[in-house]
């Protein structure tokens, strides 16, 4: 969609925003009587409405644009590492084939199947599995939001007038609606950013002690804005205490970043064996490419061209230098101007306001954390903005720029008409992309449970992504006890999971069409010998020894699709590879590459060399070989290859 698409929308949040913003107009026009006193009561009650409105409006989110659950892929994957937490796993217990459980954004690790995504966030949301509603978490942050950017906007600006209106921002952004309504982490964030500046600004050891426990927490959720959290609210701290009290103070913030920096710790060493590296570095060791083209900096080689191809296609041609780093801050400064007030040129305010009032010390630290917050994605080559979410990686910034705003707005004694330029703003122009985002994939959730609900027990077969982080549930491993819900093939991993949980007689496959939104349930019918292993399904590979791999479309492999195999200068891959009863099979590889492509190819023991003839796609005949129930298959090539698949076919009639 484009960015600015302005005028009014069919949808009908569009239209009821319109007409209340007529009247908020109405009402800031007419003559006013002499303002009450303001009383902490007074305030109280005027704030705890706006937190109300603030749950209110994330809970009808969920239901109007979201349709009832998680959205996109990042949400989902969220959504099943909190249901992990709340069953006690930082990563969990997967049997054969992990390919009918792993998949994007999910690594297999020591301590089994882990999430990539930080655990500061879902550890928020595993609250929630736990109480038997997790969207209502989002909510419940929304109500959180409004009082602690009220309370932290009184405490850095000492202007009550000023805190009100940025806690009525917070109520009425409608980019903090998603953030509170979709599972991402990005309302979390900007909870926890926002209280730890706050907490820092009036040196107590409570308070500081809280601090850091605060920021630690942030690390644990979105490691670079709790950088940023963590250097500014030590610098907070020993700017405001008094010199005898300032290494104590700094000593107990740092140290009370313990608990979160250990539970990152703890998740990284489950999904990589090891305390201090990274999931998302692992991740992308192994499902994109050119090796290292997942970091934060700099060079020829930034910018992975599987996960984020077509924008490195466009705009990274000749890698991430400052020039391209310039271009998509400037892209999500676009994007975020319509995020901060639901009206882009609202957000110049910010900025004015803070140069106006940089007398003011609480100005000053609030205008370096925004600053901190961008400038600390400016090395991170991808924009991440999308519709609805607005962009994202600034909107853990939205608090502290609600509280430059609300001063802004009572310094030019324009507050009055906050609620009705939100409600128009929203009306004729944010909600194009609200809307954009509730129609998007099929427009519902990939997976709903009610749809499958009357099956009791057994096991579904899921066919996107999102299905599977929505549908699985790390707790449940008997078909005999409940619902195993895994990722669906249609090919010889189906068979063998079908075989390993002692063939259920309760399985069907749940599609689900992203063009659409149609949901289908059919019977799952285990496909006989031979067993052909779809090459594609096992990305991420278990391993990437040199060069990269991913899936891949050419119109002669079997459902158009492969496993590219890229050298850099020798690509070698470890795939999965099972059958349901060990013994001896007959084994064929599926493979396409240029005449003359080299491809060597070890399983049960044995390794063969193959030649491609160029004529397109080719079956291959590797000979006979005797597996166990479990093997890998290892491949390797120096030379562009797309592995179709591995067949299998049993020597004994009794397996067939």
């Amino acid at each position: 969609m484009p960015l600015v698409e302005l005028g009014p929308s069919r949808d009908p949040s569009g239209t009821i925003a319109l007409v209340l913003g007529i009247v908020s107009l109405v009402v800031a026009l007419a003559p006013k009587r002499a303002p009450d006193a303001v009383s902490p009561r007074s305030s109280a009650l005027v704030v705890g409405r706006y937190a109300l409105l603030a749950a209110l409006l994330s809970s009808l989110y969920v239901r109007h644009f979201l349709h009832g659950g998680p959205r996109i892929i990042d949400a989902t994957s969220y959504f099943l590492e909190a249901r992990a937490l709340a069953a006690g796993h930082l990563a969990f217990p997967v049997g054969d084939p992990t390919a009918a459980f792993r998949g994007r954004f999910t690594l297999l690790g020591p301590g089994g199947l882990a999430v990539i995504f930080p655990p500061g966030y879902p550890l928020w949301l595993a609250a929630g599995f736990r109480l038997g509603s997790p969207l209502a978490m989002g909510p419940v942050l929304a109500a959180l939001l409004v009082v602690v950017t009220y309370l932290a906007t009184k405490e850095l600006f000492q202007r009550e007038d000023a805190a009100r209106t940025a806690a009525l921002l917070s109520a009425l952004c409608a980019t903090l609606r998603y953030h509170t309504a979709d599972t991402m982490s990005h309302g979390l964030s900007a909870l926890l950013l926002v209280l730890t500046l706050a907490l820092a600004a009036r040196p107590a050891l409570v308070r500081v002690a809280l601090a850091g426990l605060v920021a630690g927490w942030l690390v644990a959720t979105r490691p670079m804005t709790g950088m940023v959290a963590v250097l500014l609210g030590t610098a907070l701290v020993v700017a405001r205490s008094r010199p005898h009290e300032r290494v104590l103070f700094a000593l107990t913030l740092l140290g009370w970043l313990t608990p979160g920096l250990l539970l990152l710790g703890l998740h990284q060493k489950a999904a990589t064996g090891s305390f201090l590296r990274s999931t998302q570095l692992a991740y992308y060791a192994l499902a994109d490419g050119p090796p290292g083209c997942f970091r934060w900096g700099f060079g020829a080689g930034v910018g992975c061209r599987f996960e984020h191809g077509d924008f490195v296609k466009r705009h990274l041609r000749d890698g991430f230098g400052l020039l391209a780093a310039l271009r998509t801050t400037l892209e999500r400064t676009l994007w975020h101007s319509f995020d901060v007030a639901n009206l882009a040129p609202a957000a110049l305010l910010v900025p004015w306001v803070a140069w106006r009032e940089r007398a003011r010390a609480g100005v000053r630290w609030v205008a370096v954390a925004i600053l901190g917050v961008m400038a600390v994605y400016v090395p991170f080559y991808y924009p991440g903005s999308y519709p609805g979410g607005g962009a994202r990686f600034f909107a853990d910034a939205l608090p502290l720029e609600h509280a430059l705003l609300g001063l802004a707005l009572v310094v030019l004694r324009l507050e009055r008409f906050a609620p009705a330029s939100l409600l128009f703003g929203f009306a004729l122009s944010t909600v194009h992309s609200h809307v954009a985002l509730a129609e998007r994939e099929g427009g519902r959730p990939m997976f709903e449970r009610r749809e499958v609900a009357h099956l009791g027990k057994g096991l579904v077969f899921t066919t996107t992504d999102h299905g599977f982080d929505l549908g699985h549930d790390p707790a449940q491993r008997d078909p005999r006890r409940g619902l195993i819900v895994a990722r669906g093939y249609g090919d010889a991993h189906d068979r063998l999971l079908w075989e390993r949980l002692g063939r259920p007689p309760t399985t069907v496959r749940y599609d689900y069409s992203p063009d659409t939104g149609r949901v289908g349930i059919r019977p799952y019918l285990p496909a006989a010998a031979p067993y052909r292993w779809e090459a594609e399904v096992e990305w991420p590979p278990l391993a990437v020894s040199a060069g990269w791999a991913h899936p891949d479309f050419r119109p002669c492999l079997s459902a158009g699709r492969g496993m590219h195999l890229r050298p850099a200068p020798t690509a070698a891959v470890d795939l999965e590879l099972g059958v349901p009863s060990g013994g001896d099979y007959a084994v064929t590889l599926g493979w396409m590459a240029d005449p003359g492509a080299r491809l060597s190819v070890a399983v049960g023991g044995r390794s063969v060399e193959l030649t491609h003839g160029g004529a397109g796609c080719e079956r291959t005949e590797l000979g006979t070989v005797r597996l166990a129930p479990s093997n890998r298959v290892a491949l390797q090539t120096r030379a562009d290859v797309l592995v179709d698949y591995v067949e299998l076919t049993p020597t004994n009639a009794k397996y067939r």
